[in-house]
């Protein structure tokens, strides 16, 4: 499973697991590479998008949320929401850039280092155009009233 984040300064983190993320593995996800790396590039505070919540319902990651609500505010993305999910262009971006690999990976630490060189290798440029997009998703996805959006 890989599991990153991206701000407006560049791709985040991204972690590689060979497991299932429970909501503990999550808390510590948030608390060991999320909240640092807000801290660092918004020490005035910012806004965290968390997307697929579905997956961490669960009390233990709420809490940590409500504890860390006057650092960081925090607006879930709702469930099966692709069209507001700004990361989600930028898997297919990291397939392609990893499929494109010669000679590809011949081992799943090979396919880490790669999954990780080519993630962190993603342009600024790119992410502040997925930012600048999230007006335009949003009211795609008001007009099409639950439907698919184009955008």
């Amino acid at each position: 499973m890989i599991w990153a984040a991206i701000s407006w300064c560049s791709a985040g983190p991204i972690l590689t697991v060979n497991f299932r993320i429970t909501a503990s593995d999550y808390v510590d996800i948030l608390v060991n590479q999320v909240h640092p790396m807000i801290q660092l590039l918004f020490p005035k505070n910012d806004t965290i998008l968390q997307d697929k919540i579905r997956s961490y319902p669960q009390p233990e990651v709420f809490c940590w949320f409500e504890e860390h609500e006057d650092p960081l505010q925090h607006l879930p993305c709702p469930a099966q929401s692709p069209d507001l999910d700004i990361i989600e262009p930028l898997w297919s971006v990291l397939e392609c850039r990893v499929r494109s690999r010669f000679p590809p990976p011949s081992s799943l630490k090979q396919l880490k280092d790669i999954l990780h060189e080519e993630w962190y290798s993603i342009a600024q440029d790119i992410t502040q155009d997925l930012h600048e997009s999230i007006p335009r998703r949003t009211q795609a996805a008001l007009q099409a009233n639950g439907s698919p959006a184009p955008y």
